[in-house]
């Protein structure tokens, strides 16, 4: 008996804690009724109670925001490669292949800079 009084006590202290934990971190839209302060207090003197009325009342359940639609490769126009219009921005594709060529560029003239001065000596 002494032990299921120390698991309630146990759950109820841990309860409490995330009652006010939850409370004092929750952003000011989402509490209704009351104040925060209050709410922290209530949850702190009236520890199970305060928590379920924290939970029940006081929270605002939280609105969904707009999450973005999956796009397969399919959807997406800079995976099928096709020619990109004349006025449409630069994506970070087409300026990772800039600059691939312009390293390729490089190379191929210090390799033919190379090759030169080698077969002078």
């Amino acid at each position: 008996m002494v032990r299921l009084w120390l698991v309630l006590a146990v759950a109820a202290v841990a309860f409490t804690v995330y009652a006010a934990i939850d409370c004092a971190t929750m952003p000011r839209e989402r509490i209704r009724s009351l104040r925060r302060g209050w709410w922290i207090l209530l949850v702190i003197v009236l520890p199970v109670l305060g928590g379920l009325l924290w939970f029940v009342l006081g929270r605002a359940p939280a609105t969904p925001g707009p999450t973005p639609r999956y796009r397969g490769p399919e959807d997406d126009p800079d995976f099928l490669g096709g020619p990109r219009a004349p006025g449409s921005p630069r994506t970070g594709t087409d300026q990772d292949d800039a600059t691939l060529r312009d390293l390729e560029d490089r190379l191929r003239e210090r390799d033919e800079r190379d090759d030169g001065s080698t077969a002078d000596r």
